[in-house]
């Protein structure tokens, strides 16, 4: 069945408003700056802007009625009293669609969320082609790394070489270099790179729509002690939950399993970050490995598996593989090897 439709028995409304873009994106298939979709019992509109209508038309003119027109201009293409919506929209578009639709707006967010969270053949395949890219510029990064090169150097040269094979960045990539390695979310700087950093590549690309994500923390030069025994120990923590984490657990369960873990190595203030989250189209989505995640894991989720460990003023290390969930087991998405590096 056409997923809109099966959105659309779903939620039992009369008619469901779609704003939001990676949920129109999910719908339709088809990215722009300016659409809405609106979903009745006999019809599928998707409403754009002159830029986008030639296109939208070509690419959805089977699928969608499109139109170039927008909500506030769309009343008469509601039908009924109850009206679906999404409970992510801003203020200004639930009083937009309030004002057009009257006040009986229901939240659809999780029928929504049960569709998106079990991904397809087709949004697996393009995830693992996305996850290929960000595995190309990884290995081409590599190679250029030097004394002297800087955190935003090498992340536009990643950036440059997923655009170069198809793909668009999934999110803004994390570089950093020496004791910055130890926030675990740092802008790439003017820092540049020298004989006994950690260099932390958290990286992904789109691909069709769908987002990879990947992290590798390598060596350069002499590397301390400390900083070869806390790489192990996060890998050994991340190799623990990919060889337990299955469906039917909770996201918080799985959390547990390296934190736990850290926590029998005393380790644990260090771990300042949940250990994963899904992915799909948006970067974050559905069910996570998270502290307070109460959502079961089940076949096909993609998450991500992401224990790290952050000493100030020092460096940090995070590993982190997408893995698709199986009724056993996990398949690992990521084919890049975790075994210290250094350059």
């Amino acid at each position: 069945m056409d997923i809109c439709r099966r959105l659309y028995d779903m939620a039992g409304v009369d008619t469901l408003v779609i704003l939001t873009p990676s949920n129109t994106r999910y719908l339709s298939g088809y990215a722009s700056t300016n659409c809405q979709i609106i979903l009745t019992k006999r019809n599928s509109y998707f409403l754009t802007d002159m830029r986008y209508y030639l296109e939208a038309r070509k690419y959805l003119g089977n699928k969608f009625e499109v139109l170039c027109q927008d909500i506030m201009s769309s009343k008469a293409l509601i039908e009924g009293d109850k009206i679906g919506i999404e409970n992510d929209i801003s203020y200004g578009q639930y009083k937009a669609i309030a004002q057009i639709a009257g006040n009986n707006l229901i939240d659809i967010m999780p029928y929504i969320a049960a569709l998106r969270n079990i991904k397809t053949e087709f949004e697996i395949e393009s995830i693992k082609k996305a996850q290929s890219v960000t595995e190309l510029a990884y290995s081409e990064a590599l190679k250029i790394i030097k004394e002297g090169v800087s955190e935003v150097e090498l992340a536009a040269y990643i950036e440059y070489i997923m655009k170069r094979n198809g793909c668009q960045i999934a999110f803004d990539s994390i570089v950093a270099f020496g004791d910055h390695t130890a926030s675990p979310h740092a802008h790439p700087s003017q820092r540049t790179l020298k004989s006994g950093d950690f260099i932390t590549m958290d990286i992904g690309a789109k691909y069709e729509g769908y987002c990879s994500d990947m992290t590798r923390t390598v060596g350069y030069g002499q590397l301390s002690t400390k900083q070869a025994q806390i790489y192990n120990c996060v890998l050994k923590a991340q190799n623990l939950v990919i060889a337990n984490l299955k469906a039917g657990m909770t996201g918080k369960e799985g959390d547990t399993i390296a934190r736990d873990y850290f926590k029998q190595n005393s380790l644990a203030q260090y771990f300042t970050h949940s250990l994963g989250h899904g992915v799909g189209i948006d970067i974050h989505e559905g069910v996570g490995l998270t502290p307070r995640e109460e959502g079961l894991l089940q076949p096909n989720m993609v998450v991500t598996v992401e224990p790290g460990l952050y000493i100030d003023g020092e460096f940090g290390v995070r590993i982190e593989d997408m893995v698709q969930i199986t009724q056993s087991g996990v398949i690992d998405l990521t084919n890049t090897d975790k075994q210290l590096t250094i350059l």
